[in-house]
């Protein structure tokens, strides 16, 4: 067979069988796999006869194969060597074979004069394979490795610093008089062999008792770059050579290559990082386009040439095209090509071994499989070093090399799903084998040996690993049976972490709160995982991986962890997690309770985890979840009378309020409300006294009380507490001064201010922006919604549904998404534009998020959206604050089917109606229909009166809407 050390010749052509190359007078000459193997099949045995048989066995292995496969072959090889006699190199012997007859010579690649450019040069190693994502790299490389003697290129295993280091001194070769030389260590067993590896690859005699002297004075003279190859583990000899070469030759220049850096004088180090990635998926906008949508054929290509332009996924076709001649990068590949390079985290090795297993999985089957990515990521490159054989030797490599302590570190490191700081680190590893101060040793040590990443861009340091070294670090953490010890560490830290967060909701700026939690959210998932029971790889807990768990702790990291999911607005999956440990707990306590879970579940502990339920179902569930989500509130407040603790009494109490409200149930909302009062009286403090007041203000809207809804708000709004965002962490999951806002602004509307109504609003929307919280921006964004809707302000309306239904899409709010679509085709109703069909405003009224508060809402937005349910509501009382303008609608549609006498009655009551709630402007409406009828029956003194009286009181707002069409009805009554 032939060396890895060698190049074969023959006429015009070399072939490198350690590249799988063939070059024709130095070009590069592209041949597929089998061509080459046939190629080099021969050329090991030239002028020998090869049988039919015996090149099929050697090219296709294991696979049955004809004859014509080979004579085709054949034929593409002598084409690609322009041989097609067959007389120069190929021949064919009749009934026996194939032979190589041209006459064949062997160099060897490193250290022979004969290699070289010209007499006295040194050669790098020749570059056959193409590079990608390593432009900026090399130009970097470029302009380092002149200016400073030790450029070192550093970077976990993979990650393709031999690839680099190869071109980059082939690029810089020419600058330097004796050219450029590579000097592979990977075969080294000991550090002491540096020295002859070096002089080996100057084509050097035997070295001498002092080969660092005999090698000094060669190279003294000598302009030359020594690229030192694959040096992490004779990283001390390789330094120590380094050091003396640099002090004695004054043209020497050195370029290595390392999983940690050499930590020699002088040297610049050089991180390599993975290789560009796709973009994640992006998400769907429910806004519409501000300009013509872009085809779906045209948008799609644009997808897949983004995609196709990307490094990771360039490698990744190559290498797959390489195995597979008809693989194509196509629209129902791509997504899961994305998926394995961003899996794999970028790095060239990983990848180039995936792509090698597509054609035995096809892709959507690799991504399938990356779960599992160490048995699937084999089968190297032949010529590859045996740890590049497969993903798991490569980690094996740095893996072996650690300390016994930077290997329990690591280990212990496979805990975090998400970047962790030093302190949290520290916090889940040290024990008695690693003090505090050796974990800081460690972290500083992996680092440095490409193991562990290192963010240093923020306020504080993050690290992370790799995913495949997290994984191959996980299977190591469970070989050693530490896996319970570490994880209940690390859920007790969550919890010890979190502890703080709501109290510091109340004190911090929303951005400096999120600074500090929010990327905590990844952590709580991780530790909750494995205390209920699933393994810290994802997946759930085999018999045989003894994953054990501690629910008791899950439950505490549940509660705990509850100011984090709102403010992150992930309600749906926060309502899955507590679903999932109140079942747990219960289970537990029917089983009699286990060394997991406890007999009984204490109120201290089920209270604050039902009243989250509640708050989850509130926002992310449907009217499906309504007796769910009012049996949670009702037993949080049991609870709480159990416990007997005033400030969980008002945490219930405000729930229960909460879910009263939603329900369209505003007088049990009432009675809360006063409840809540009690216990605030109780409690002392402005902050409980102001929460009352907001409770009794929105509760007096909605019944329709709006002077007493007014009193109310408007001591909240102007005392000075309510600029702070002192309740938002006090269990009430939204900004409360943005609630206060909210309420103002509809109550001035119906009192007749619309233009303050509408500042007060777009007000609301700006602090909404400002408080950086998904469901408080939901909240501000609605009463901006309703408020330009009711005044008839195209843009502004057209614009907040559009934010609502954008901004609740892209936070998964699917109750407050129904209020966006609702407003949507409320505008357009009430301008025309593309005007929706009868089974759009059906499908709206059916939908599992409408419940009697929102069919309140929709029925004051257009008579169209006016449902049954409304009326019904209406005559029964228990509208409250929309029962006028219900009533007003229901009469505009009797209308338009001739009864006039009906609708008649149904006007004058909306207006007796509006005149004592004080909501001026449904008697503005009221009075406006009643005019248009009496007009139409030719009743105009009649007409005219009531609603001259009511406009008249109107100081603001005349660009309105509804005040445009009283002046235009009275211009025509005149």
């Amino acid at each position: 067979m032939t060396s890895p050390d060698t190049a074969i010749l023959f006429g015009a052509y070399r072939l490198v069988p350690s590249e799988r190359a063939l070059f024709n007078s130095e070009q590069p000459v592209r041949l597929s796999g089998r061509a080459f193997d046939l190629l080099l099949a021969l050329l090991e045995r030239p002028g020998e006869v090869l049988s039919k048989d015996e090149l099929i066995a050697r090219v296709w292995p294991r696979t049955c194969v004809e004859e014509g496969n080979l004579r085709v072959h054949i034929g593409a090889l002598r084409k690609v060597l322009h041989d097609a006699s067959g007389s120069l190199y190929v021949e064919n012997v009749v009934g026996r074979g194939y032979s190589f007859v041209a006459p064949v010579r062997r160099v060897v690649l490193q250290g022979q004069h004969a290699q070289a450019p010209a007499a006295g040069n040194l050669a790098p190693p020749l570059q056959n394979a193409r590079i990608f994502g390593r432009d900026d790299t090399l130009r970097q490389l470029a302009a380092q490795v002149p200016q400073r003697r030790l450029v070192t290129v550093v970077g976990p295993g993979g990650m393709g610093k031999t690839t680099v280091a190869v071109a980059a001194s082939g690029q810089l070769a020419h600058g330097f008089s004796h050219g450029a030389v590579l000097v592979d260590l990977a075969p080294l067993t000991d550090g002491a062999q540096v020295s002859s590896a070096l002089a080996l690859a100057l084509g050097m005699p035997s070295m001498s008792s002092d080969p660092g002297a005999v090698l000094v004075a060669h190279l003294h003279d000598m302009h030359v770059l020594l690229v030192f190859d694959n040096c992490e583990h004779v990283v001390d000899s390789v330094a120590s050579l380094v050091e003396r070469l640099l002090r004695q030759t004054p043209r020497v220049h050195v370029l290595a290559t390392s999983r940690e850096p050499l930590r020699a004088d002088a040297e610049w180090v050089h991180r390599l990082p993975p290789l560009a990635l796709p973009p994640a998926a992006r998400q769907d906008s429910a806004e519409p386009p501000a300009k013509p949508a872009i085809p779906a054929e045209l948008a799609n290509r644009i997808d897949l040439a983004e995609l196709a332009a990307t490094p990771a996924v360039q490698l990744f076709v190559e290498r797959a095209t390489a195995g597979m001649d008809s693989f194509r990068l196509h629209a129902d590949n791509a997504a899961a090509v994305a998926d394995i390079c961003r899996r794999l985290d970028g790095i060239p090795l990983a990848i180039e071994l995936a792509a090698g297993r597509a054609e035995f999985f096809g892709v959507h089957g690799l991504a399938e499989r990356l779960q599992d990515c160490f048995t699937v990521l084999t089968r190297g490159r032949r010529t590859a070093l045996p740890r590049h054989q497969t993903l798991r030797a490569t980690l094996d490599w740095s893996y072996d090399m650690l300390s016994a302590a930077e290997q329990a570190t690591l280990r212990r490191f496979a805990i975090f799903r998400a970047p962790f700081t030093l302190e949290c680190a520290a916090g889940v590893v040290q024990c008695a084998d690693i003090c505090a101060a050796d974990v800081l040793d460690c972290i500083a040590n992996l680092a440095a040996k490409s193991l562990l990443s290192a963010d240093t861009g923020g306020e504080v340091v993050q690290y992370r690993l790799l995913d495949t070294t997290r994984a191959y670090a996980l299977e190591k953490l469970l070989a050693s049976g530490e896996l319970a010890w570490v994880a209940r560490r690390y859920a007790q830290r969550c919890c010890a972490f979190l502890q703080p967060a709501q109290a510091d909701l109340e004190r911090q700026p929303p951005a400096a709160w999120m600074a500090t939690y929010g990327r905590g959210i990844d952590h709580v998932r991780a530790a909750l995982d494995w205390t209920f029971g699933v393994e810290p790889g994802g997946g759930a807990a085999g018999p045989d991986q003894a994953c054990g768990g501690d629910l008791v702790l899950g439950l505490q990291l549940c509660a705990v962890s509850a100011p984090l999911w709102y403010q992150l607005s992930l309600m749906d999956e926060y309502r899955s997690r507590l679903q999932q440990a109140l079942r747990l707990a219960r289970q537990g306590g029917e089983n009699g309770g286990s060394a997991e879970g406890p007999a009984q579940l204490a109120p201290q502990l089920e209270m604050p985890l039902v009243l989250a339920l509640g708050h989850a179902l509130l926002h992310a569930g449907d009217q499906a979840d309504n007796a769910e989500r009012s049996s949670a509130f009702a037993r949080a407040l049991d609870l709480a009378q159990q416990i007997g603790d005033n400030p969980s009494r008002m945490g219930a109490l405000w729930g229960c309020f909460v879910d009263a409200i939603f329900n369209g149930d505003y007088q049990l909302a009432l009675g809360y409300a006063e409840r809540f009062g009690a216990a605030a009286a109780s409690a002392g403090g402005e902050v409980h006294k102001l929460a009352h007041a907001r409770m009794l203000a929105r509760t007096m809207h909605y019944l329709g009380h709006q002077d007493l809804a007014r009193s109310h708000i408007e001591f909240v709004v102007h005392h000075p507490l309510d600029s702070m965002r002192l309740s938002q962490g006090r269990g009430f999951q939204f900004d409360q001064r943005i609630s206060s806002m909210a309420i103002h602004a509809r109550v001035l509307w119906l009192q007749g201010y619309p233009e303050q109504a509408m500042a007060v609003a777009r007000g609301c929307v700006e602090e909404g922006q400002r408080a950086g919280h998904g469901i408080s921006l939901c909240f501000a964004v609605l009463v901006a919604c309703t408020v330009s809707t009711w005044c008839g302000d195209e843009a502004d309306g057209q614009r907040y549904a559009a934010l609502m239904l954008d901004h609740s899409h892209r936070c998964a709010l699917p109750q407050w998404h129904f209020w966006g679509r609702g407003h949507a085709l409320a505008q357009r109703l009430l301008h025309g534009r593309h005007p929706p069909q009868d089974d759009e405003l059906f499908a709206l009224q059916q939908d599992r998020h409408c419940g009697d508060l929102q069919v309140d809402v929709l029925a004051t937005l257009h008579p169209r959206l006016l449902s049954a349910r409304a009326i019904a509501r209406a005559e029964g009382g228990s509208a409250g604050w929309s029962r006028a303008e219900v009533l007003r609608s229901w009469g505009e549609t009797l209308c338009q089917a001739g009864s006039d006498a009906q609708a008649e009655q149904l006007f004058e009551r909306a207006l007796t109606i509006a005149a004592e709630q004080g909501a001026g402007a449904w008697q503005l409406r009221a009075a406006t229909s009643l005019a248009r009828l009496r007009w139409s029956q030719q009743r105009r003194l009649e007409a005219r009166a009531p609603l001259e009286a009511i406009y008249s009181r109107y100081s603001e707002g005349h660009a309105t809407r509804d005040l445009r069409l009283a002046r235009s009805l009275l211009d025509e009554l005149a």
